[in-house]
């Protein structure tokens, strides 16, 4: 008798209610997203002068309480954080593909560090007075020199014990894909003797794991409100985070910004191909379990 190869079926899971959720009226959700969201910037201000004003650099004190608010604002915008991999607990370079300003937020509720950001980001309503007090260190690449000036001084932030994060890329992407990394602030680690971190981040519908979200990429000519008011009535999102393997500063800045974005690259493939839950088509059933069943024979073949 022979046996036919079997290969292990898909998790079927019925999802009820959620139907529902996704057909309600946008406005629905912006009716309470949007005062709560007002709500909480508004109380970003006091929070950041009670913990960041008149110190010199931010402190545990400062990056706990903009790790505070930015779970709350995450929260409100309908968005869950899925975390893999080992979170860094010692000084390291942090280098992940840039999808979004959101990323900002998910990133600082995981790592207590200073972000490097484009120079244009300081004259941003909110995010540019909130990293002016973060310690955000702002580059210009139009500039070489003063470009390299930053970097060092993100050298002397890693050897002074605070992790620094960065998006190689040097612009948001569309979360499909990864776009060439500059070599130029990987010379921040190796110069600290500091190992690089590379982060893949993808926004995804909680009912299409593994795709990568049309809403969430904050791209070409898009303006802030208008991609906040779009956010705001949007359904759930996960944003997955997964922490990759780190690379030795002896690698150089080349190889290191090349392997970087490799291992993102693969991240970003392996979430696409690796999703292991399928949800069942959304129809009303008399009998949910039987159904379920006999979806499950048929992927075992029986």
């Amino acid at each position: 008798m022979r046996w036919r190869k079997q290969t292990p079926a898909p998790v079927l899971i019925h999802y009820p209610g959620r139907r529902l959720r996704r057909l309600r009226p946008n406005v629905m959700r912006r009716l309470w997203r949007i005062p709560l969201l007002a709500f909480y910037l508004l109380l970003a201000y006091p929070l950041a002068l009670w913990t960041c004003a008149r110190k010199p650099q931010p402190d545990a004190l400062s990056y706990g309480a903009f790790a505070w608010w930015s779970r709350r604002a995450l929260r409100v915008l309908g968005i869950r954080l899925r975390v893999d991999g080992k979170i860094p607990e010692r000084p390291v370079m942090v280098a992940a593909n840039h999808v979004s300003y959101l990323d900002i937020l998910a990133l600082a509720t995981l790592i207590p560090g200073r972000f490097v950001a484009k120079k244009e980001m300081r004259d941003w309503p909110f995010f540019g007075v909130m990293g002016e007090w973060l310690g955000t260190l702002f580059i210009d690449r139009s500039d070489a020199r003063a470009s390299q000036r930053t970097m060092r001084q993100a050298s002397d932030i890693i050897l002074a014990g605070t992790s620094v994060v960065l998006f190689p890329e040097g612009t948001t992407s569309d979360g499909k894909s990864v776009g060439e990394f500059y070599a130029a602030p990987f010379e921040t680690a190796a110069v600290a003797h500091a190992e690089t971190i590379p982060v893949a981040l993808r926004y995804e519908d909680v009912l299409r794991p593994g795709q990568p979200d049309a809403l969430c990429p904050f791209v070409g000519d898009d303006s802030l409100f208008g991609h906040l008011w779009r956010l705001a009535a949007a359904a759930p999102l996960t944003l997955r985070v997964e922490f990759l393997p780190a690379l030795p500063p002896e690698l150089g800045r080349r190889q290191l910004a090349q392997n970087a974005r490799l291992a993102i690259s693969d991240a970003l493939q392996r979430m696409e191909q690796g999703a292991s839950v399928t949800y069942l088509p959304m129809h009303r059933s008399r009998h949910p379990l039987r159904d379920a069943w006999a979806a499950w024979r048929r992927g075992h073949g029986a």
